[in-house]
């Protein structure tokens, strides 16, 4: 608090006359964030089109702000207004499909998680791109290794992949959504 009190030019004290403490504080500016990648009206798209939005609206998040990466994990959601009503956009994207809601919350969770790591990894590479396939990177690195012990990984580093191939974010959030549409109940419960 007295670090942010100092780059305000403030006092630490009179952050608490806003502010209870830190966690209150995160919480806040998590708020913030998320509301302003905030998710569009999904009128007309489809639960797919609609998790590829949630989690470019979510990746753009962690670029622009690492810190949510961090606060994600140290603060107990829900957060506020913004983050509620993200949740109530991507459950209500994936009701097309008839998940139990512990299964669409489970399917949310582990997109999260696969955004939450992407973002990670693309920011820890300093010297890549953030839209650089870390696996192109991965595999410049052991190149020149000798991998005799090692066929699978070997044939793994040996392959190439065709230029204007789909980028590595967009394919592995494939893989994680055609198992959500695995699950998809096509005879829906009667909620009552």
């Amino acid at each position: 608090m007295r670090r942010v009190a100092e780059r305000l030019g403030a006092g630490a004290m009179s952050l608490y006359r806003h502010v209870a403490d830190k966690d209150e504080l995160i919480g806040a500016m998590v708020e913030q964030v998320t509301a302003e990648y905030s998710y569009p009206d999904a009128t007309g798209l489809g639960w797919r089109e609609c998790m590829h939005i949630l989690a470019r609206q979510d990746w753009a998040s962690f670029l622009a702000h690492p810190w949510l990466l961090t606060a994600n994990a140290t603060v107990t959601p829900p957060f506020g207004t913004a983050s509620l009503a993200a949740m109530e956009w991507a459950l209500s994207a994936l009701e097309e499909l008839h998940l139990m809601p512990d299964e669409a919350a489970r399917a949310i969770m582990t997109m999260n998680n696969y955004v939450q790591g992407s973002a990670r990894v693309a920011l820890g590479d300093r010297q890549a791109d953030a839209g650089d396939d870390p696996g192109r990177a991965w595999q410049h690195r052991l190149h020149d290794l000798d991998l005799g012990d090692f066929p699978h990984l070997s044939r793994l580093i040996a392959h190439r992949h065709p230029a204007g191939e789909r980028d590595w974010f967009t394919s592995g959030l494939d893989v994680i959504l055609d198992g959500v549409e695995a699950r998809q109940n096509p005879h829906p419960v009667q909620r009552g």
